[in-house]
């Protein structure tokens, strides 16, 4: 079976993410596929937008099926998950949001980052 167009994009996105940044994250791929900007980031760290998915240029099912290639991408290539914290660059520091509602889930499939195996 051949690959989506979606699933080519994903896959695209991630190879260049892992080639560049040495790991591959959510915000790297989408940026990749051009569905969020350096200036849309930007404005979520610095908590002006209160979550990123409101800036994504993709409806959530097309975000949600991203998200999900991405992870069996990684896995077929057996990087390993790296759960990383993203802090608002703010006095406060708090916590960045990806999600309008919050899902637990969600929230860490974006806060995950895939890094090769320990050799």
């Amino acid at each position: 079976m051949s690959p989506t167009r979606l699933e080519s994009r994903v896959a695209e996105a991630a190879k260049a993410a892992l080639d560049e940044q040495g790991f591959v994250d959510p915000i790297g791929v989408l940026v990749g596929m051009g569905w969020l900007t350096p200036a849309g980031i930007e404005d979520w760290r610095r908590a002006r937008v209160p979550y990123l998915e409101k800036i994504v240029d993709a409806n959530l099912g097309k975000l949600s099926r991203a998200l999900l290639i991405l992870r069996r991408w990684a896995q077929a290539r057996q990087l390993r998950p790296s759960e990383t914290v993203y802090l608002s660059r703010t006095r406060d520091r708090r916590p960045l949001r990806f999600s309008k509602t919050g899902d637990r889930g969600l929230e860490r499939a974006y806060r995950t980052h895939w890094v090769p195996a320990r050799r």
